[in-house]
């Protein structure tokens, strides 16, 4: 795929030029390259599957394109670090891991248990992730005692919802606070249903890859709430 503009504006870093293209469309370009981008200039963009940038053209003289091998080669490196980086993190936060784990109700404990039994890598993978919405949303049905409350929480602004929980975290992303919400909902209407619930990332993962389905048994995986 192939796409045409003329830069709008351009900010940097140390490492990359942030460039803005006339009609709402960005993109990175690294300075390892050489080629300096300035307003005004023609950009050609050559991407695979819409996100991957293969190609950049700047006023017609190519600064780099990549054949499919050498994406194939950038990517498994990036997938080897970013696991590196992955493993490193965990075993910084596993002492805190595990004890947030042990602070945990029975019934979240039982939640966790399930994604680690179904996935081996989901503790180095997803379990601070999943571990914030699970601590979250027991700050939320501690103090929402009714669905109707855990509405009118979702519904306010930031001001608003920390004066109802005043320890809600700052570092929610849309995600992690609406799927909190859900689960205290869960935790509220029906705790003994808290360890089905699906995981906090499987909507963007995938349901197997996060461990909500026994690979042992993918025949018996039942649709969870």
């Amino acid at each position: 795929m192939k796409e045409d503009g003329i830069i709008k504006n351009v900010t940097e870093d140390d490492g990359h030029f942030y460039i803005d293209i006339e009609g709402s469309w960005s993109f990175g370009l690294d300075k390892k390259y050489g080629a300096i981008p300035r307003v005004g200039d023609h950009v050609t963009l050559h991407t695979k599957n819409v996100s991957t940038v293969r190609g950049v053209e700047l006023n017609n003289i190519q600064v780099f394109y990549k054949s499919d091998a050498e994406l194939e080669a950038e990517h498994n490196e990036w997938l080897i670090n970013y696991g590196k980086e992955k493993l490193a993190t965990f075993e910084k936060n596993k002492a805190q891991l595990d004890a947030d784990y042990e602070s945990l109700p029975e019934n979240f404990k039982k939640r966790i248990d399930r994604f680690r039994k179904n996935n081996p890598k989901f503790r180095v993978e997803y379990e601070d992730y999943e571990m914030f919405c699970c601590k979250e949303a027991l700050k939320i049905a501690a103090v929402c005692k009714t669905t109707a409350d855990i509405t009118k929480f979702h519904a306010l602004n930031y001001e608003g919802q920390l004066e109802m929980v005043p320890t809600l975290s700052d570092g929610h992303s849309g995600n992690t606070f609406g799927f909190s919400c859900a689960l205290a909902r869960f935790q509220i209407e029906c705790p003994d249903r808290v360890y089905e619930v699906h995981g906090s990332l499987s909507v963007l993962v995938g349901s197997e890859a996060f461990g909500d389905i026994d690979p042992t048994n993918p025949q018996k995986a039942k649709e969870r709430p």
